[in-house]
């Protein structure tokens, strides 16, 4: 008798979903967290679109797809707060992925080694940070989306069951309309999945199927590209940085890369080097000639999605040009992690001595103890309105609010004003806060302010993306002429020549308020 067989039931799938409470209750916690993203998709799931186009610069590609937003647009619908709907649509990222891990691999690692390998995929450093610090609904998408590929085309290969293609399909379009770029490799990987694993052309066929279905839905908007907002090849990873620890938010902690944690975390590495060391060890005549065939592929399959993610793959994606479909090369990570989680999941088959109740608890309070220090993130009480009143540059500062305060015969006129930058800035701006009297050629500055923003104390190169910010400025209006009606421009620009930074992607230059 195996001993998991005097276990209860389902007790894998019962720690997975009392356990991944840790990974998604931080979402339920007052606020927003500050993630890098900012409110970003917060405005897009308040404003339905195929590609996020609020206050982010709309690309079929890297940009997030409407798919991303699919779940939160109903519960807005339905009169949710839009923070709110997005929090939940960021836990159902977090139930879906880990679930599909579950049934994805339940028919070859049992029930513990399944829910094992959910519970460390869901606490994975990378899941976390996509969430928590980067704030990305569509890369957490693709998180939850390609387990339950992978799950559906399981369940249909052996019984060619419609139920299994159903779920493979459904989530593969999901994939591509949610994240088009990172959707062509992981299309790759379902595929050679298909063959290699599953060794069935049929569920190779469902994969392609559903892949073209999901790219001819795209078409409409195959126009909607833009310039890469970095440079690609200045964002590989080195090894190391996939083994370092740190978890302050600064890019020159070791293990950080955009402000980002990459590490595979403590049980990722050391449940995967245990069960690759049980597996070459003991298990390697015993294992089933399917189990096999997936430890091969996982191991090798994450291998290559890692070294794709290092300067190493440079030539490949240069030559290929497949650097047009990710904004980062450490994205390929995201492919990785649920072939990871299946070589951890793995450690209680290929090491009998694991298989008790008793030590199979440990590995799961590892995996839990393992997660905590990247459970930390930064709220903000600061409600998001239903869009920024504007956006400065590249779609870089998002202006979240601007009060004016200014009577008709008043000495001074004051704004204040809210901002969060969404994308680093490479220049210290200045502010620019103008009284202007007359209309067209006649417009001249009756007053004006010009400073370092924040009082120079935190200049525009050190703020963090998705900070809120908050400051008023104070015009003196004694030179103004009596009685004038007067507008107020508001914006920033660079000091050295004068240039100001374009507003809503150029369709002026500042931001114009009336005074009272």
């Amino acid at each position: 008798m195996r001993a998991y067989e005097t276990w209860p039931q389902r007790a894998g799938l019962g720690a997975l979903l009392l356990l991944s409470l840790f990974a998604w209750a931080p979402a339920l916690y007052p606020g927003y967290w500050q993630g890098l993203e900012g409110f970003v998709p917060v405005f897009n799931a308040a404003a339905p679109g195929p590609v996020a186009a609020v206050a982010t610069t709309p690309d079929l590609w890297r940009g997030a797809g409407s798919a991303a937003f699919l779940v939160a647009q109903p519960l807005i619908a339905l009169g949710m707060a839009a923070t709110t709907a997005v929090r939940v649509g960021f836990i159902f990222c977090f139930l879906a992925g880990g679930l599909g891990i579950y049934a994805w691999l339940r028919p070859r690692l049992d029930d513990a080694g399944a829910g094992l390998a959910g519970l460390v995929y869901v606490l994975a450093p990378l899941f976390l940070g996509v969430v928590y610090i980067r704030g990305s609904l569509a890369d957490a998408t693709v998180l939850a989306m390609l387990p339950l590929a992978l799950a559906g085309l399981t369940a249909f290969t052996p019984r060619r069951s419609l139920a299994g293609a159903a779920l493979a399909v459904l989530a593969i379009v999901w994939l591509w309309r949610a994240q088009a770029g990172l959707a062509v490799p992981a299309t790759i990987l379902l595929l050679l999945y298909a063959l290699l694993v599953e060794r069935s052309w049929l569920a190779a066929l469902v994969t392609l199927v559903a892949a073209t279905a999901g790219l001819v839905t795209l078409l409409p908007f195959w126009n909607q590209v833009a310039p890469a907002p970095v440079v690609f090849a200045d964002h590989f990873l080195d090894l190391f940085q996939l083994f370092a620890v740190g978890w302050e938010v600064a890019p020159s902690v070791p293990g950080w890369q955009d402000r980002l944690p990459l590490q595979l975390g403590f049980a990722i590495v050391g449940f995967t080097v245990l069960a690759l060391w049980g597996w070459w060890m003991n298990a390697r005549r015993t294992l089933p000639a399917d189990l096999a065939r997936l430890f091969w592929f996982a191991a090798i399959g994450a291998l290559i999605c890692i070294l794709l993610a290092t300067a190493l793959s440079a030539p490949l994606w240069q030559i290929t040009g497949a650097d047009r479909l990710l904004t980062y090369p450490w994205q390929m990570l995201l492919l990785a992690l649920p072939l990871l989680a299946v070589l951890a999941g793995a450690l209680p088959v290929v090491l009998p001595d694991l298989r008790t109740p008793a030590t199979w608890t440990v590995l799961v309070a590892v995996t839990v103890l393992a997660s905590y220090p990247y459970l930390t993130t930064t709220f903000t009480t600061a409600p998001p309105p239903d869009r920024p009143v504007v956006m400065f540059g590249r779609s870089q500062i998002a202006l979240l609010d601007a009060q004016l305060t200014a009577a008709p015969d008043a000495q001074t006129a004051q704004v204040a004003v809210i901002w969060q930058p969404v994308a680093s800035l490479d220049f210290d701006y200045n502010v620019f806060f103008q009284a202007v009297a007359g209309e067209g050629e006649e417009e001249r500055i009756v007053a004006q302010l010009d400073v370092q923003p924040l009082a120079g104390a935190r200049p525009a190169t050190s703020w963090r993306p998705g900070e809120i910010l908050m400051e008023t400025y104070t015009l003196d209006l004694s030179g103004a002429p009596a009685g004038a009606p007067l507008r107020y421009y508001f914006g920033y620009y660079d000091w050295r020549d004068g240039a100001r930074l374009p507003v809503n992607g150029g369709l002026d230059d500042k931001l114009v308020l009336d005074g009272e």
